[in-house]
């Protein structure tokens, strides 16, 4: 799945090409529908053999027009290559494969590769962080190329990881989104509402001051205490930056500077369910909390 979506991306500019062998990709289509190397067969459970077929499909069909076919042409040169690190791959026919489709960018100028090769969790072969050296030292060409066995979620954005965990936590329960959001404040002067009107909750502040937290409803946050205010350093009203995260067993913390509608910046606490405030930190890092970047980022869990 995380590969369909690498490769198949909306946007072209975080699409990542996956090359494969031609041969391989005429195996795929000469097989029988089932997914490699899962026999079908073998799985008893009714739900998770339709989930599978789906998966197959969707690889074949779906990700078969993002694949950057490769052909092993004939070369120039004598093809008499060497693999430092691990002389064995030369030996076996499956990585041979491999290494002559690696040897490609060697005689076909036009053909670009990258030095990532995708792997999984298996017990035999190369594992995911191994790497070796590909040379040729012909009397035509001379080539050399440095490989690195990867995983595919070392391909996937730190931000497409965060989405991907606050989607499982909402399918899990661990996100509930309250109807109403208390806030208040701390033992300050109300430095939030321009027309300095009292509140209790989340519904209470003025459109502008809410922009931005209304939409944090919907990453369970439950309560807001406003602290402290300075003149100093005001962004876009109801815009906020995260300047800590405290977790403990129940909850998360966290400490933002909040814009608010009377020119104040005020340090605010913002409460969360376990874990949620810390994957926030780790999203946003320094970056300005936006209604526009949180509705982006609000859209991709749903």
């Amino acid at each position: 799945m995380d590969v369909i979506k690498i490769a198949s991306y909306p946007e072209k500019s975080k699409r990542v090409p996956i090359a494969v062998y031609r041969g391989m990709i005429e195996k795929m289509q000469r097989r029988i529908i089932q997914p490699f190397p899962i026999h079908i067969s073998m799985i008893k459970d009714r739900d998770l053999k339709s989930m599978i077929m789906q998966l197959n499909n969707s690889f074949n069909n779906v990700l078969a027009r993002y694949i950057e076919n490769i052909d092993i042409d004939e070369c120039d040169g004598n093809q008499e290559f060497e693999v430092y690190d691990d002389e064995r791959m030369v030996k076996d026919d499956y990585y041979f494969e491999l290494l002559s489709v690696l040897l490609v960018p060697c005689y076909a100028e036009h053909v670009k590769l990258d030095s990532k090769i995708l792997t999984g969790n298996k017990e035999k072969g190369k594992q995911i962080g191994d790497s070796f050296e590909i040379v040729c030292n012909c009397d035509i060409h001379k080539y050399q190329k440095q490989c690195k066995f990867i995983s595919v979620e070392d391909l996937v954005s730190d931000k497409d990881k965060i989405i991907q965990e606050l989607k499982r936590k909402k399918e899990i329960g661990e996100i509930q989104i309250r109807n109403k959001v208390v806030a208040t404040m701390g033992s300050h002067h109300n430095h939030v509402q321009s027309n300095k009107k009292k509140f209790l909750e989340l519904d209470d502040l003025s459109t502008r001051n809410k922009i931005v937290l209304r939409l944090l409803k919907e990453l369970g946050l439950y309560k807001i205490v406003f602290g402290e205010f300075t003149p100093n350093g005001v962004k876009a009203t109801g815009t906020m930056i995260i300047q800590d995260v405290n977790s403990s067993d129940l909850q998360d913390i966290v400490t933002v500077k909040f814009s608010a509608e009377t020119n104040m910046v005020i340090e605010t606490l913002l409460f969360f369910p376990k874990g949620i405030g810390e994957l926030l930190r780790k999203y946003f890092k320094t970056e300005q909390l936006t209604y526009k970047s949180v509705e982006n980022m609000i859209e991709k869990i749903k």
